[in-house]
């Protein structure tokens, strides 16, 4: 399962201290991004993957003595090994990993509060003292988007406000950490984002797999039915949100946006249609809608008809999902997942 800052505040509830592992640099073939955290807890189990083989063994070992010396390092491995396919580590690639100790007792408050900024519709900052010996204190900052101090540890760790500005003008890259110099001083501004929405519209049978997986995925999950008996907190105890409310009024059920995915998979069309009237012209990153070619097409120019966006609606991703054959439940909440992840990703899938 992938990291989640929430995973870091729960964590250091019960754990005198962690360390949290991010790559900041990359070179050559490494099989995961710049911004990707890994949790590893004192016996050396962790949470989220760096990406598996040698190098994330290695990285546990001097993640399991960052704990023990109560303090962060940055470190370099190589995957390079030899390129045999006998050999522990393939990839030839280099990545450069900040392995951050976080102690109960210092860092649990700001761990809390970072968790808690992912419920807001706006970018915070975390910044963070990168170590300047082998082993060094880490000390750190949580801005908010106006680049004013929410919270920080003792000492604390901070950049100019002019600076911060400079950066967020820039983009902190894709990945959402950038590794910066400041006074002298080498920091982490990392970008405190929400998690992609998945909003699920019908809470039937082929929502359960599929709202499981979107978790796994680390999507905010929330799950919409008219029904109470579909939308309870029982029935599905993975989504951050369970709504029971009418297909009629969705208006501020979820947040419209860049980052929001929206899968329409009622139990009749005629709900997909209601749904399509208040849906079309707001913003998002995906709109899908389950049922057959025929079926779908009907919906589709009724309300081209009606005088909506033909473009937009010509976009509706109907049949919903990647065509892999899928026939059960479970296989097509596979093919949603999978045709969701490829436009978050923006990957070319080629036949």
């Amino acid at each position: 399962m992938e990291f989640s800052w929430r995973d870091l505040a729960t964590t250091l509830e019960s754990e005198s201290g962690v360390a949290l592992c991010t790559i900041i640099e990359r070179r050559g073939s490494v099989p995961r991004e710049i911004g990707t955290r890994m949790l590893v807890r004192k016996n050396g189990s962790i949470i989220g993957t760096v990406g598996g083989g040698i190098g994330e063994h290695e990285v546990i070992k001097a993640a399991k003595k960052t704990i023990e010396k109560a303090q962060s390092r940055l470190l370099d491995f190589s995957l390079a090994g030899e390129q045999g396919l006998d050999s522990a580590a393939i990839c030839g690639g280099h990545f450069t990993v900040f392995i951050s100790f976080w102690s109960q007792i210092d860092d649990y408050g700001m761990a809390t509060t970072v968790a808690t900024t992912l419920k807001g519709s706006k970018a915070h900052y975390l910044i963070e003292s990168l170590p300047q010996k082998e082993f060094d204190i880490t000390e750190r900052s949580l801005v908010d988007p106006e680049g004013r101090e929410i919270v920080k540890t003792p000492d604390g760790a901070s950049i100019p406000k002019t600076t911060l500005q400079t950066e967020k003008e820039t983009g902190v890259t894709n990945a959402a950490v950038r590794r910066i110099n400041s006074d002298q001083q080498e920091f982490l501004l990392s970008e405190i984002t929400r998690p992609p929405q998945m909003i699920i519209f019908g809470g039937g049978h082929l929502a359960l797999p599929l709202a499981e997986m979107a978790n796994w995925c680390r999507f905010a999950v929330t799950v919409i039915d008219d029904r109470p008996e579909f939308s309870s907190p029982q029935r599905f105890p993975t989504a951050d949100q369970i709504v029971t409310a009418p297909m009629e009024k969705i208006h501020n059920l979820y947040t419209p946006g860049p980052n929001t995915y929206l899968v329409l998979i009622t139990r009749e069309h005629r709900h997909d249609y209601i749904l399509l009237k208040q849906i079309l012209g707001t913003e998002y990153a995906y709109l899908g809608m389950i049922g057959s070619k025929r079926r779908t097409s009907q919906v589709k120019q009724k309300l081209i008809d009606e005088g909506f966006n033909s473009a937009e609606i010509g976009k509706l991703y109907s049949p919903i999902g990647l065509s892999i054959g899928a026939q059960t439940p479970a296989e097509i909440a596979i093919s949603i997942m999978a045709e969701i992840i490829e436009i978050r990703h923006r990957v070319i899938i080629r036949s």
